[in-house]
């Protein structure tokens, strides 16, 4: 029988456990954790040998010879389970839910909308084109129990890898249940859990203030990235951004793969194919258009080579348990791996980054941080003689990619001081938010992978990643090795993909070394046409998801959110239809062939986006479906900030800034501006404001402008308010003012709205729309 003792502790209404195998006074720290004011829970032992603990109606019991515990408030059990962690061997969590629960979150676990009765392993590990089993590139120990209209939130604060099973039904043995086995390691480790209680808002903005407030991006990288491995030459990246300005595509980034690099050495530059880096980036900028350099985490062993050298002599890697640098197998053959445990390892690191801002550089792409120690290989990664300044590998490959990370967002401050990080990475832990953007991984070009592309974006919004997205059109051709070769083009998959990734937080194009091209004009005419126009929709948009982001920021809030989220009373959300931000409703296209699509409609008016067409719900309705379009709607009672498309992100937010205006009962609409670029926001350098409507019985519109922040001006004094043609006058400061109607074509749209211009700077003031003047 095991001696446990039990920590106990409230933050804001946020209540951790922790069992330990040995008497301890503290929680377990970790580098992902803030740091936040813990009020301690005395834990006392009563005549029966259970450990209580209790803060007014909430309530702990643990018993230690069983591992049993229970937490349970004011309208009784909230979660009960059971803990076990033996000395030398594996420990594990499992806790109890109810046959109706619905499991959401781990983040890009597995491409189901949800958790249910599914098994995977919570490591991060290169799936090989998601050929390996229930394994992911991320690891994100934090979920939600959907329990009708309840929602609770758990997050496992242990870096260890887990074995996850979802058992849903009662006649599993253990009940329906959440079991999580955790990896065998050189030493015990606590079962630390925090148990998040409230709504979806709620939950995810506590667990903001335990791992970090999301980053700010700068606005190009909202825009569209185009990638492939790789774009070998300057000579090809110039003439692709050359492309994309004649076909007048909006595009801010052009992602450099390894093959910009000498010998594959990080952070040099290739003498032959990229002679002048600079000069590479000067033209680039004349065209509007950045770049993203891809880094990877392993150094080639290689005399005469600065990086390794310096790595070596400081002591920078990772070692085996002789003291001898651990010494690995990728891109440039004999790797060594940076250890980013080392605090001053970080500080190299960030350092080393100098070639690449030297050139022009604008954001960088952390590839290949499971981190991959055998290229191609599937080994047990666990089993290797690696460690880490801080102890095993085991204990630290899941938090590998947000250390590098953070080393990474310390080049930006060291050689960007006044600009905002552009990080992208493909492995992640917990709080990764506080430093990069994360995308699913090495996918394939499938209809499978592009419905996995919404679940997981879905699933790691719930999960406290924002910011995040997929390789459009897939990055590979299949599952496994032979997915580096991708013979065929796949025209409708591309194109569809395209439209859902048009509305992702992230939105990259990306493929294979050897596959066809696979930029908007690779498929032809039409499909052509088609990323144009969701390309440069996604520019129009601009404002409104620049501020969701803005939001995020703040709260956590996710940009892409299942329906459940703004409509939790609906007791079965189509996993099959998401929202972006609380305004836009899509039902995308995920499959082949389809020529009508069925739509739930949730309480409340709908606005067809391309056709202002409205419908009422609660009702599923059937629409017919062509290529190049899908069903996207605009909740009534929105205000969408959208602007013009132009050629880059920075480019589009400057030009003028229009408010669409779609009536119900009471309107409501948000707008955040700034800089885009530098850190002057965080500072409070901002404009933003609230708009709130009526509309009365007659159908008249009254709005109020609150300007809550007035310290950046735009370069536009006025804006546009965009409203239904039956609108056709407004009263301004007591005076008539007639609007204009435009025609919504040019912008791929089929209807005309009313178009009206106000001051952008007036701080509060009613304007009243009539149907007709009396």
């Amino acid at each position: 029988m095991q001696s446990y003792s039990v920590l106990t502790a409230l933050h804001d209404s946020v209540f951790r456990f922790s069992v330990h195998l040995e008497p301890v006074s503290k929680f377990p720290e970790s580098p992902i954790l803030q740091n936040v004011a813990w009020e301690k829970i005395a834990v006392h032992r009563d005549a029966q040998g259970m450990l209580r603990a209790q803060k007014k109606a909430l309530r702990f019991i643990f018993d230690p010879p069983t591992g049993n515990f229970r937490v349970s408030g004011q309208s009784g059990e909230i979660i009960s389970g059971s803990i076990v962690i033996e000395q030398g061997s594996k420990a594990s969590l499992q806790i109890g839910i109810q046959v109706t629960d619905i499991i959401y979150g781990f983040g890009a676990a597995t491409g189901f909308p949800n958790r249910n009765n599914q098994q995977f392993e919570l490591m991060n590990l290169d799936t090989l084109f998601y050929s390996v089993k229930g394994a992911s590139y991320s690891t994100f120990p934090f979920f939600i129990i959907r329990r009708q209209r309840d929602f609770i939130g758990i997050f496992a604060h242990i870096l260890l890898p887990m074995k996850v099973s979802i058992y849903g039904s009662e006649s599993n043995p253990g009940g329906p249940s959440i079991q999580m086995e955790l990896a065998a390691n050189e030493r015990s480790v606590p079962i630390d859990v925090m148990l998040f209680s409230g709504t979806l808002p709620e939950i995810l903005n506590k667990y903001s203030d335990i791992t970090g407030k999301a980053f700010l991006p700068p606005v190009w990288s909202l825009g569209y990235h185009q990638s492939r491995w790789s774009y070998k030459t300057a000579d090809r990246v110039l003439e692709l951004a050359k492309r994309f300005r004649e076909e007048e595509i909006p595009c801010d980034a052009i992602h450099l793969d390894i093959h910009y690099m000498n010998d594959y050495d990080v952070f040099t530059w290739h003498p032959d194919r990229f002679p002048d880096p600079e000069e590479l980036h000067r033209k680039l900028a004349e065209m509007g258009m950045r770049t993203v350099a891809i880094v990877d985490p392993g150094v080639h062993v290689k005399d005469g080579y600065t990086v390794y050298e310096d790595g070596k002599s400081g002591r920078y890697f990772c070692v085996k348990a002789n003291g001898d640098p651990y010494l690995g197998k990728v891109w440039p053959g004999k790797t060594a791996f940076v250890d980013f445990t080392n605090e001053n390892a970080r500080k190299w690191w960030s350092q080393c980054h100098e070639p690449l801002f030297r050139a022009g550089v604008s954001g960088i792409w952390n590839d290949m941080n499971d981190p991959v120690l055998r290229v191609g290989k599937k080994i047990d990664v666990l089993s290797q003689d690696i460690r880490h300044s801080t102890g095993s590998h085991a204990e630290n490959r899941n938090i590998y990619a947000n250390l590098e990370a953070d080393a990474s967002c310390g080049a930006f401050k060291k050689f960007r001081p006044d600009e905002r990080s552009f990080v992208l990475t493909r492995s992640a832990f917990c709080g990764i938010q506080k430093h990069a953007a994360v995308w699913t991984g090495d996918n394939y070009s499938s209809w499978e992978q592009l419905r996995d592309n919404l679940n997981m974006v879905i699933n790691l919004g719930l999960s406290g990643v924002p910011f995040s997205g997929a390789d459009v059109g897939g990055f590979g051709g299949r599952r496994g090795l032979t997915g580096m070769v991708k013979l065929f083009k796949n025209k409708e998959l591309f194109a569809r993909w395209m439209e859902l990734g048009s509305l992702m937080p992230f939105f990259r194009a990306h493929t294979v070394l050897y596959s066809p091209d696979q930029e908007p004009w690779s498929f032809g005419p039409e499909v052509l046409e088609s990323s144009k126009k969701h390309i440069r929709r996604r520019y129009r948009l601009l404002p409104y998801i620049y501020g969701l982001m803005w939001q995020s920021v703040k709260t956590l809030a996710p940009i892409v959110r299942p329906v459940f989220y703004e409509f939790p009373e609906i007791p079965e959300s189509p996993a099959d239809q998401f929202f972006l931000g609380p305004c836009l409703m899509a039902a995308p296209i995920l499959s082949p062939g389809v020529t009508s699509r069925t739509v739930y409609l949730p309480p409340g008016d709908w606005y067809e986006y391309e056709t202002g067409k409205k419908h009422s719900g609660p009702a599923k309705l059937e629409f017919n479906i062509r290529p190049g379009s899908y069903p996207l709607f605009v909740r009534a009672g929105s205000i969408l900030p959208v602007c013009r498309a132009l050629q880059n992100a920075q480019a589009s937010m400057e030009s003028e800034l229009i408010l669409e205006i779609y009536p119900d009962t009471t309107i409501k609409g948000f707008v955040h501006l700034d800089d885009g670029t530098s850190l002057k926001a965080l500072q409070g350098d901002y404009y933003e404001q609230e708009i709130d409507g009526k509309r009365d019985r007659s159908g008249n519109i009254t709005l109020t402008m609150n300007v809550l922040k007035k310290k950046f001006a735009p370069k536009y004094k006025t804006i546009k308010l965009r409203l239904p043609v039956q609108y056709r006058y407004m009263m301004l400061r007591g005076k008539k003012v007639d609007g204009t109607a435009v025609d919504l074509s040019r912008e791929d749209r089929k209807f005309t709205m009313q178009s009206f211009e106000i001051p952008l700077t007036v701080p509060k003031v009613e304007f009243t729309y009539r149907t007709a003047w009396p």
